[in-house]
């Protein structure tokens, strides 16, 4: 192999092996053919040379099988546990097909047996470089995606807030033109007139303060006072007053510990999402039907379903909001939670709501859960923090 043919990344390897004879000869070979070589004779060296920054250290470690009294396939377990990227390769004078299988359960790549043709060494180093080479591609072509994803998002969150703002921009501007023509006209002004164009301006300001609230929640940029409340009696209170807003033909079903369900967060936020959980609920429905509501508390240890690695694990208040409505597609649970999307018409909805309920969630310290299949219904739970 010729060094043109050794990759383009820095090509360093560990040779590790308790003969220094043979990892002499073997380093000679390897640093001719262009790569970059540290040898270590037992398991504190080999670990030694493991340590500084990845970008330096060595991608592939040659380990013999037998190193004195170490055993070489332990020894390449403990360093790809030390650093996962290594690949590892045994070197044997001990071939068996037990010895192979052992090494390459452990997590081993390949293995050479001794003696060996150079060319055969060079073809296994080759076709490590080569893996950590299409693994670093894969990479790069992931994180563009992950960045072309986060511009399209960007963009459809530019796009919505233009276009809502647009709207609200026309009417107080175009209220203040006919203000300012019936100003114009001076004794004749239509007192009446101009108080109701005054009014409708105002209107649209309120509803743009509304939106950037919203727009706040969505980035977790709010400012919240959270506070220790019985979140019972806040969903209690909150199903009274979202009440007349389900309409005559929504049966609200409410299940509550016996016990307080105390938790931290700010009261006037969270019945505002409980709102919006329970309007969407109501929209799934068609107006008619039966809406579950219900309030826990659960302790989500390490690996619980819901828990986020920024999440403490112990016990959290949950709220969950139960429909047997038309649930969603998985296209559009997908998307549910996206700033601006929206499955309703234009007139019904922003798309902001899920989108400001998970940034409520988030905010508080918890998470926002959805499950849901096409005719099927859909359940979300709001998970905060318990005081």
């Amino acid at each position: 192999m010729s060094l043109d043919a050794a990759p383009d990344a820095p090509s360093r390897v560990l040779i590790v092996d308790d003969d220094p004879d043979f990892a002499a000869s073997l380093a000679l070979l390897l640093e001719m053919e262009g790569y970059d070589i540290t040898v270590a004779h037992d398991g504190a060296g080999a670990h030694a040379a493991l340590e500084g920054p990845l970008a330096s250290g060595p991608a592939v470690a040659l380990v013999d099988i037998r190193l004195g009294h170490e055993d070489g396939v332990a020894l390449a377990t403990a360093l790809i546990g030390a650093r996962p990227e290594l690949l590892a390769v045994m070197v044997t004078a001990y071939a068996s097909v037990p010895t192979a299988i052992r090494a390459l359960q452990a997590g081993i790549y390949d293995y050479v047996c001794k003696p060996f043709e150079p060319a055969e060494l060079l073809a296994i180093l080759a076709r490590c470089f080569d893996r950590h080479r299409l693994a670093r591609e894969r990479e790069q072509a992931e994180e563009l995606l992950r960045r072309a994803r986060r511009l399209e998002a960007i963009g459809r969150l530019s796009a919505g807030i233009a276009h809502d703002f647009n709207n609200l921009l026309a009417v107080v501007g175009g209220n203040l033109k006919l203000l300012r023509d019936e100003l114009a006209r001076g004794g004749e002004a239509d007192g009446a007139l101009m108080r109701e164009l005054v009014a409708d301006a105002l209107a649209a300001v309120e509803e743009g303060t509304a939106a950037n609230r919203q727009l706040l929640a969505v980035g977790r940029a709010q400012t919240l006072l959270p506070r220790t409340i019985d979140l019972a009696q806040a969903v209690e209170h909150a199903a009274v007053t979202a009440r007349p807003a389900l309409g005559p033909g929504i049966a609200l079903e409410l299940s509550r510990p016996a016990a307080p369900c105390p938790a931290k967060v700010d009261p006037r936020p969270f019945e505002a999402s409980l709102l919006n959980l329970l309007i969407n609920a109501r929209d799934a429905l068609g107006g008619t039907g039966l809406i579950r509501l219900g309030v826990a508390l659960t302790d989500l240890g390490a690996g619980a379903p819901g828990r986020l690695e920024d999440m403490p694990a112990g016990a959290y208040a949950v709220v969950t909001v139960e429909d047997e409505g038309c649930g969603m597609t998985p296209e559009v649970l997908e998307k549910a939670l996206n700033p601006f999307f929206s499955t309703k018409p234009a007139e019904s909805g922003s798309g902001l709501g899920l989108a400001t309920v998970y940034g409520f969630a988030r905010q508080s310290g918890g998470n926002l859960l959805i499950e849901s299949a096409a005719g099927c219904g859909t359940r979300v739970t709001l998970v905060l923090p318990a005081a």
